[in-house]
């Protein structure tokens, strides 16, 4: 009979300067059912300033086992690393400071690893946005059809997805499985972004196998606007080059080859095209501010048809990521010149006129701008 001592799950937390959200955490994994199921919480502190550590500290849980360690200021990979290293769980649970488990999450935790043969299946719950903290159009998008943060819009119940899918808000690997990598998550991305990826992919070699379980429900207290999630992007995308700089043969999910084909196509550009290429890349960050103070006039209420401007927003948000850490800064910025020259003036225009239909106000002068670049 397992217990405190000898738990099922180890759930690794990382914590950084979260506290009032970390305490509605704690409470719901207070509430885990059913109480027979064993399992420790292994929360390491980043170096939070909040009183997060203090939090902690004084925690006591008649439900589960707590493990707690402090750290300066690492970043989520270190934290994760030193979390491993002291959990003692057959079954590791990766969850987040900002990430409410449901009551049953460990169970269906383990239903779905008790129904699949392989030693090294991980179970990839549902991350969905906290009920009640309200949604932006976003939100909605990149949770949804945009699938540019989770891609659960398109996942199927019971089915097997790569690497890419291992969620660190919500998936449960066997710690054996874990230990076959002892270097743990890559402390050399400075973001939090891709490290996760990273370290699955190396796993993946020791049969590694991610399974996606519905029923398996965790809710994110986190709140995004546009300007927010375009700021995400970009490091999103300096930390894909840097995943490609690790794994060469991971290039064709890093947008590498389409950046090279732009490059070649900007060689046949022609005089005019070359002055609006020249003149975007003088205040590339004017001219991105312009679409996303437009997407960001129709974040609250969520409205269906900005996804129209979001969708390129956030790609050309991403390529500029990797673009810009790929060179020197003048050429990664006629890199993201040109790519904004080829996406954003007709994603502009096209939802220009979804919003003339719909009968909407529009930024006028925002909205001329960027269409003016179409020539």
């Amino acid at each position: 009979m397992r217990g405190v001592d000898d738990p099922l799950f180890s759930v690794v937390l990382p914590s950084y300067n979260r506290r009032p959200i970390l305490e509605r955490v704690l409470r719901a994994w207070e509430a885990q059912e059913p109480r027979e199921l064993p399992f420790e919480l292994v929360i390491v502190d980043d170096g939070s300033t909040d009183g997060t550590a203090e939090l902690v500290a004084d925690w006591r849980s008649s439900r589960f086992g707590l493990r707690r360690e402090h750290q300066p200021n690492a970043g989520p990979a270190a934290a994760r690393n030193r979390a491993l290293s002291l959990a003692r769980g057959a079954l590791v649970l990766f969850s987040g400071d900002d990430i409410e488990p449901s009551p049953r999450l460990l169970a269906e935790h383990w239903r779905g690893r008790c129904e699949q043969a392989s030693e090294g299946a991980a179970i990839v719950g549902l991350t969905r946005w906290a009920d009640g903290q309200g949604v932006t159009s976003t939100m909605c998008h990149v949770d949804g059809p945009g699938a540019q943060q989770f891609s659960y819009y398109y996942f199927v119940d019971g089915t097997e997805y790569d690497f890419r899918h291992f969620y660190t808000s919500n998936v449960s690997a066997p710690r054996a499985l874990l230990a076959l990598e002892p270097r743990g998550f890559s402390t050399e991305f400075p973001h939090a972004a891709f490290e996760d990826t990273e370290y699955a992919y190396r796993l993946s070699r020791h049969g590694l196998r991610i399974f996606y379980r519905a029923a398996a429900v965790a809710y994110h207290h986190h709140f995004y606007r546009a300007q927010g999630f375009f700021e995400r992007q970009v490091r999103c995308g300096q930390m894909a080059r840097l995943l490609v700089a690790m794994h060469p043969q991971l290039v064709r999910w890093a947008g590498l080859r389409e950046l090279e084909w732009l490059r070649l196509e900007m060689l046949a550009a022609d005089d005019a095209w070359r002055r609006r290429q020249e003149m975007v890349a003088a205040d590339l960050e004017g001219w991105e501010m312009r679409v996303v103070r437009i997407a960001a006039l129709y974040d609250e209420p969520p409205l269906a048809e900005t996804g129209t401007l979001l969708q390129p927003l956030f790609n050309y948000a991403f390529l500029r990521g990797v673009a810009t850490s790929m060179e020197d800064a003048a050429s990664g910025r006629r890199v993201a010149a040109e790519l904004y020259l080829r996406e954003l003036p007709r994603a502009v225009q096209s939802f220009a006129r979804q919003l003339a239909h719909l009968g909407l106000p529009a930024p006028r002068a925002d909205l001329d701008a960027v269409c003016g670049l179409l020539g």
